[in-house]
């Protein structure tokens, strides 16, 4: 009985114990490994003055980060105020690779944090109903706006439909039946 015990605590002393191990084989890494999160890429505020811009960063990642090896996948989410992108490898130790090199760089007037994902963190921010409202508010503007502009609802591409369906009307095309 007293070796059992003593082999128990010497077992739990192992568990308990604040050593730091390093893993044997690959066996150990998750999917997640290839998961590299950036912080600090940009500001939500930013996106307001220009859409496009959500695209320059992910092909600045996608081109900064495919030097460390190939990426399946980058996720920005554009609403978070740390100003987060995911970006997918396919191997896990590419992702490792970017971490080493890119933490600690600056871009566009920033300093990078860039780190492994946890697996656990939801990165992903919900609208409020009020962020909804003023969106969908400033959205009608916009639409009035360009209404009385050129009367084809939009300025930006809001033409396209009531385009066709004038070029419809003026033909003569009943959209029903298909007949001129």
């Amino acid at each position: 009985m007293k070796k059992s015990k003593k082999s128990k605590q010497s077992a739990q002393g192992k568990l308990l114990d604040w050593r730091e191990r390093k893993a044997a084989t690959n066996e150990h890494k998750t999917k997640y490994d290839k998961i590299v999160i950036v912080s600090h890429a940009f500001h939500p505020s930013e996106f307001e003055e220009e859409a496009l811009l959500i695209n320059e960063i992910k092909d600045d990642l996608r081109e900064e980060c495919g030097k460390f090896g190939v990426v399946k996948k980058i996720l920005l989410f554009d609403r978070h105020p740390g100003g987060v992108v995911s970006v997918g490898f396919k191997e896990a130790e590419s992702a490792a690779a970017c971490v080493t090199a890119m933490n600690g760089r600056w871009y566009g007037g920033r300093q990078l944090g860039v780190a492994i994902w946890d697996g656990v963190t939801n990165y992903q921010v919900e609208e409020t109903e009020k962020e909804r409202e003023e969106r969908l508010k400033e959205w009608e503007n916009f639409l009035e706006e360009g209404e009385g502009e050129g009367g084809k609802g939009g300025g930006k591409g809001g033409g396209k439909d009531s385009t066709a369906t004038s070029t419809h009307q003026s033909r003569g095309e009943d959209k029903e039946s298909g007949e001129s």
